[in-house]
Order: structure tokens, then sequence, then C-alpha cells
């Protein structure tokens, strides 16, 4: 196989036509040092693959955006990587997507994450409107924890720990020990003991809208809750309106809300119009609708256009508004719109959670926002790969 440093000598003509001399001494500087970073951790395969991609938007995008700010890297051994079949590895365009996976805006050292059952909410930059359907066009985030010490990335066919950590310039890199795979469609979710609320929804019409939907919050009975709600509620349960109500009362339309939004208390409006509330105390964290309260057992589910949190019981309350349900998802939509600043601080965080640097030893503050891959950053991604052959002069 042709080593990565002859393949990006290849690049060496975008290098004159993209940066002045100054420009590009000092990016391919900067990617030097990181290629190197990424040998001394054993990173061989990421290394390679970033190299395949410097050629496409994508890469060439991310490579751009990475000297500026403080990055995130959850970076795949070469055991995990040797693991990803043939036909996505050779799929640029697939393969790009799930690297951006891997990268999160903002510094998460080790030792920040949150304790479990508590979770971190970090803004990768998988942004490809095909996998991502988030609310304002938000890219995709992904779910950590610290358990017992050890780091965690949660709602992956298996968890994905954190091996080791290091640090270049103004990235985090933590190594871990596989490829994470990007949240699925509401349908495809198939470990989430959820196929009675899909069955349910897909009887009473509401399936399609659900999937539609940009931004969703759904707090999802466990099928055998489910199962006996609809049994304990006998020839109601064939009464498709009130079923539609009910299961109405278990969504928020139009915003995507993760547990780290919802432990200090939250006073909603569902997609049947009407309140829905969340509140904490030390038995975790619970939600209510009308007279009925269920528990969350599992939170921050993530799907492409949401994210599911799967409760204990049925928030058995049959009413519905629908001028109130418009009008919740008008203002949600709105005010999502408007947000487009990128986040410091993981999702949902407040105080210490806000901004941070990062640090050799594992300490400081989490911190995430949100990237689009704009015309202004292509145009930047061609720099970089210039830079990118110009860095394999100085290894």
């Amino acid at each position: 196989m042709r080593s990565p440093r002859f393949a990006l000598l290849a690049l060496l003509p975008a290098l004159s036509l993209a940066q002045n001399a100054t420009n590009s001494s000092s990016a391919a500087s900067y990617v030097a040092g990181l290629l190197g970073a990424l040998q001394s951790l054993n990173l061989t395969m990421l290394e390679q693959a970033a190299v395949s991609l410097a050629n496409t938007t994508t890469g060439a995008a991310l490579l751009a955006a990475l000297p500026e700010g403080n990055k995130t890297i959850f970076a795949p051994n070469d055991a995990a990587f040797s693991m990803v079949p043939a036909n996505i590895t050779s799929n640029l365009a697939e393969l790009g997507d799930i690297l951006m996976y891997h990268f999160v805006s903002g510094a998460f050292n080790a030792t920040q994450f949150a304790m479990s059952p508590n979770h971190t909410i970090m803004r990768t930059f998988l942004n490809d409107s095909a996998l991502v359907q988030l609310e304002a066009n938000k890219s995709q985030v992904l779910v950590a924890e610290n358990m017992g010490g050890e780091v965690m990335l949660l709602n992956q066919p298996q968890n994905v720990t954190v091996l080791s950590s290091a640090t270049y310039e103004n990235l985090v890199i933590h190594v871990i020990d596989n490829v994470l795979s990007v949240p699925p469609a509401l349908t495809d979710l198939t470990t989430a003991n959820i196929s009675a609320l899909l069955s349910a929804a897909e009887s009473t019409n509401l399936a399609d809208p659900v999937i539609a939907s940009h931004g969703l919050t759904i707090f999802a009975p466990t099928d055998m809750a489910l199962t006996g709600a609809l049994s304990a509620l006998g020839e109601a349960a064939t009464n498709l309106t009130l079923i539609q109500a009910v299961l109405g009362n278990h969504i928020v339309n139009g915003t995507t809300l993760y547990s780290s939004s919802l432990m200090s208390g939250s006073n909603l409006t569902s997609a049947s119009g009407e309140p829905l509330m969340t509140m904490s105390n030390s038995s975790g964290m619970f939600v209510m609708s009308a007279n009925s309260t269920a528990k969350v057992v599992q939170s921050d589910i993530l799907i492409e256009n949401g994210v599911v949190h799967l409760i204990d019981g049925v928030l058995l309350n049959p009413m519905s508004d629908p001028s109130a349900a418009a009008s919740a998802y008008s203002m949600a939509t709105g005010a999502a719109a408007t947000q487009t600043a990128m986040e410091t601080g993981a999702v949902g965080a407040t105080g210490a959670a806000a901004g941070a640097s990062p640090s050799s030893s594992g300490s400081g503050s989490s911190g995430s926002g949100a990237m689009g891959l704009t015309a202004g950053v292509w145009s930047a991604g061609l720099a970089a790969i210039g830079a990118l052959a110009g860095a394999m002069l100085l290894l």
C-alpha cells in the first residue's frame, strides 16, 4: 500500500494555489504536528483516512476548521478501524460522514464528563441532511458519561470506551475502542424496547408525521408499559382519536431536548397541545402529563431527527388542544431559527460546563458548538489541502 506521505505529495499544487507562502507554512506546520500526534498514538488508519478524504469537500472543510477554536477528536484505534467493512472505507462520502461524527467543537477533557447517570451532550461536525434532520439544521450530537472513572460514549450498538487521551495544540484527542455509529431513523431504532410504541404510532397514522419532523423529543413507554396500558384500556384502545391524543402527549414537536436540558425541570407543551412537565430528584428524572407520572429509565437515545427518553409508564392523558400545539411548534421552530451562534459548553449545560481549553492533564471544563460546512469553510478547505501536502515535507 502506498504510504500516506507519498499520497499527500500529490496535493502540492493545491498549496501554491490556495495559500500565500506565510499562511501555507503555518498551516503545514500545524497539520504536520497533528499527523505526528496521531502517529505517536498509533492511529495510523485514522491518518490514512484523513489522507483519503483530503480531496473531498467534506474532508477539506473539516481539515480547514480544525485549527480554529478548541476541538475534540474521538479517534478510533487501528483495531476498531480494521473492523469497518471495505465498502464503507472505500466510499469517501460515507467515510467522511462517519468521521465527521467523531469530531466535536469544543474542548472536552477526560475528567470533565458528567458522572453517571448524568450525561454530557456534545455537538459534532456531522450535518449531512441525508443523515441529520434536527431543527434549524443543527448538527448531530454525541452522548457521554463517566462511569466509575471510565468515559463511555452511549447509545451505540455497543457502548464505546475512551482508552486514553492526549492533547495537540487546540485539540483534545480521545482514543476509542470502536468506530461510532451515526444515529438511525426512529423506525430503525432496534435496541430501545419501543416496538409497541412504533406499532401504535403506525396504526394511528402518527408514524409518518413523527418521522418527517425536524426536531423531536419523545418520552417513549417501554413495550411492557404500553402493552399493559392498552390492555387495561379495553375497548377504548380501539378509539384512534383517543390513542392519537395519548401518544401525542408523549411528544414535544419542533425541538430536541436532551436530559441536560430537562434535569432542572421544564414546562413544555406536547404535540397534542397539553402541558408536559419534567422534574428531577434523588430518585431520578420524571415526566408528568395531567394526572400521570412516569420515570425516565433511559435518557438520550439518539435518532436522526431528535431524541428518545425511555419511560416506565404511559402518560394516560386523552386531552388535546390543536391550537396550543400549533402555537408551541411555531414558537419552538422560530426560537431554533434564531440560534445561529455556536454553542459554548456542553449542550444544555450551564456554569462550569461552559468554555474550556485542552488540558494535557485531562482537566478543564467541557465545551461544544454546532458547525455548519458553509461555502466560506469550503474556500478555507482548499487551503487545508495544500497544508496537508506541505505538512508531509516537514515530517
